[in-house]
């Protein structure tokens, strides 16, 4: 059971049925499997309770529950703990996810699932990427500060050779000062013109390849690889979101996860200082009309499409109910059967219209409140 992507979080956002189940659940610490089957059990029982509430047939709702509540019979499950995990249901619909990150349990019953505890697996409202850069093997990985994995490359050439039908070894002489996985090379010699030039248009094929791939994608890039590869690589990108500093060495001498972390020291500042900025520019639209603090002005306008980035409390919940046809919010303070975090439905709508979504503790949101938003009009 993999950590959740980007695209699976989107997908989870956009899943709407009635009833739609979110269980999420901290593993207790330290690592206890007897405990944490007795906390699913009553996480479970509470997620049956709400139930009770639809017009579902006792049948219908063991449907639901039955595939998840399979679990607790699985000792290898939970042999095998994180953090947490999460769980969605819905008719004919199951996922289980283990999270690198904690959380406090929590069950919800609603039209939706419920996403906003997954939000940090996002890095801030960002995920990056790692190039790994050789002549044998193109790899991506897609990264978030806690999460790591390889992405297919179907449109983008694995090896230079794949990509020129060109063996660069024993036609171009051998190279020195440098190595990577199709073996050593130098940037001086015999034949160090033609060599360059047939990397370089290698990695044309390769950019060409990834702008399918990372096409309306705005994260940042990393390049993993020998410098002398992450030079000519730099001259044949036209990616706008390469990043600077590079990963340097073989990148076959680092698993997926040390690569991820190693790119993560380079993309946090960045994040850092986009996060900052979006503050500042809170703060310098108050009094324009284009920012609110408000809750009943946040929900309308993420569902049109006009928040470009919300701040968003990540542990508060605001449980309720909104009216698109009147625009109007019900507040229920109980987790009740149709009740849904108005706040998670405010990050829900501003991702799924492009815009940026920070969760953070509470103190940080602008104005000390549970959400905060600027608006594109």
């Amino acid at each position: 059971m993999k950590v959740p992507g980007k695209d699976e979080i989107f997908k989870l956002a956009e899943h709407e049925d009635t009833p739609s189940i979110t269980l999420y659940m901290s593993s207790p610490r330290p690592h206890d499997p007897k405990k944490s089957q007795i906390r699913f059990k009553t996480l479970l029982g509470q997620a049956e309770e709400s139930l009770g509430g639809s017009d579902l047939r006792p049948q219908q709702k063991e449907a639901l529950l039955s595939d998840t509540r399979s679990l607790l019979s699985n000792s290898m499950f939970w042999e095998q703990q994180s953090e947490g995990i999460a769980v969605f249901m819905a008719r004919d619909f199951s996922r289980v996810y283990r999270l690198p990150i904690a959380m406090k349990d929590l069950v919800t019953v609603s039209d939706r699932f419920h996403i906003k505890p997954l939000l940090p697996l996002l890095g801030w409202g960002g995920e990056y990427f790692v190039l790994c850069l050789s002549q044998k093997q193109i790899r991506l990985l897609q990264c978030t500060r806690d999460s790591v994995r390889e992405m297919d490359l179907e449109n983008v050439p694995e090896s230079i050779s794949e990509a020129l039908q060109y063996e660069l070894s024993g036609k171009q002489g051998q190279f020195s000062g440098g190595h990577d996985s199709s073996g050593p090379f130098h940037t001086h010699g015999v034949g160090e013109e033609d060599v360059k030039g047939n990397i370089r248009r290698f990695f044309r094929r390769v950019d060409e390849g990834l702008q399918k791939v990372l096409k309306n994608e705005k994260s940042p890039l990393v390049t993993a690889g020998i410098s002398y590869l992450a030079s000519i690589f730099r001259e044949a990108n036209t990616y706008t979101h390469l990043v600077e500093e590079s990963i340097e060495g073989n990148p076959e001498a680092f698993d997926a996860r040390e690569l991820q972390q190693k790119a993560w020291k380079i993309v946090k500042p960045i994040f850092e200082r986009a996060r900052t900025e979006a503050g500042e520019r809170y703060g310098d639209l108050q009094g324009t009309g284009k920012t609110s603090d408000r809750l009943e002005e946040i929900v309308p306008a993420s569902v049109a499409g006009r928040v470009d980035t919300l701040f968003v409390s990540l542990k508060q919940q605001v449980w309720g109910r909104y009216d698109p046809e009147a625009g109007s919010i019900e507040i229920d303070a109980s987790n009740a059967y149709g009740n849904r975090d108005l706040l998670d439905m405010a990050a829900v709508r501003t991702l799924e219209s492009g815009g940026t979504v920070y969760a953070l503790e509470a103190d940080e949101v602008p104005g000390g409140g549970e959400l905060a938003a600027i608006f594109r009009y």
